[in-house]
Order: C-alpha cells, then structure tokens, then sequence
C-alpha cells in the first residue's frame, strides 16, 4: 500500500482526516503527551514513525546515565516495545523511532505501532523529565519483547 493511502484509511478509521503534507510528513498530537510523526520514505518505501522524546541532558553524568538507559532499553527491544530510542546529533534531540515497510504495511499494523510507540514514548519523557525512574513501559499486559509483527510474518521450520 501506497504511504498516501495508508494514511488516509488510517484517519478514516480514526474518524479524523488525516493525510501526509507536501513534504511527506504527517503529525499525530496524543493527551498522553507525545507527538509522533509520520515521514514518508520514498526511496525506502516506508514510513518512519518517531517521537521527539526531548533533548540530551547538558550535563556529562546525567547525560552518559541517560544514554546508558537508552542502550540498555534498546537490547532486544526490552523497553521499547521492538522500537529504537537514539540521537539527533545535529539537534541533540532523543528520538523513539521505528520504520513501517509499506508493502507489507496495513492499517491495523500503523495502529498497533502508533499506540505502541505513543505509550513507550509518554513512558521515557516520564523518566527522561525524572518523574520515573527504570520503569517498564505499561503495554497493555503484554511482554515488551512482544512487538507488533508485520500481516505476512511466517515462520517455517
């Protein structure tokens, strides 16, 4: 599916228009806190969707802390729920990034990341902000290793 079309039907369900800009970007507010972006990739034919999770601590300690949190959330995606936290070396921005293959994309799968990405992201401004400390993002009972899978994942032995 076309990232044009996977955005409005997306909406559509959502029962708000929703479409990409002429740069190929769409933004999406939540009450919880975050805003997630959605960023065609033409040459990759994806979507990426990420978070701007706030800005790397000035100070050197806080700051190697918070990227080893970071690190440590990445392995096997045990914090993030299959998504990547990194860096924004020219802003200095942390991001909660995760890219959508669009021929294998439905809406049921953009659902699925964006709820997914919206709670693991209101979970780390929490601890990025200090109000938690080393806690688990609540995904809905679910394991944090148990990350959406794409509609034609097969395994075969």
């Amino acid at each position: 599916m076309d990232a044009s079309s996977l955005i409005s039907l997306f909406g559509q369900e959502a029962g708000t228009p929703l479409a990409l800009n002429e740069a190929g970007t769409a933004s999406l507010a939540f009450e919880s806190g975050p805003v997630l972006h959605l960023e065609h990739d033409p040459q990759l034919d994806a979507l990426h969707c990420y978070v701007v999770l706030g800005r790397a601590p000035a100070d050197p300690a806080r700051r190697h802390a918070v990227y080893q949190q970071m690190l440590a959330a990445n392995a096997f995606g045990r914090d993030t729920d299959g998504a990547a936290l990194g860096l924004d070396e020219v802003t200095g921005e942390l991001l909660l990034s995760r890219r959508l293959e669009l021929a294998r994309a439905d809406t049921a799968w953009l659902r699925a990341t964006v709820e997914s990405m919206a709670a693991v992201a209101a979970d780390w401004q929490r601890r990025l902000d200090g109000s938690v400390q080393d806690a688990a993002p609540d995904l809905g009972g679910a394991p944090a290793s148990a990350s959406v899978l794409p509609p034609d994942f097969g395994l075969r032995v």
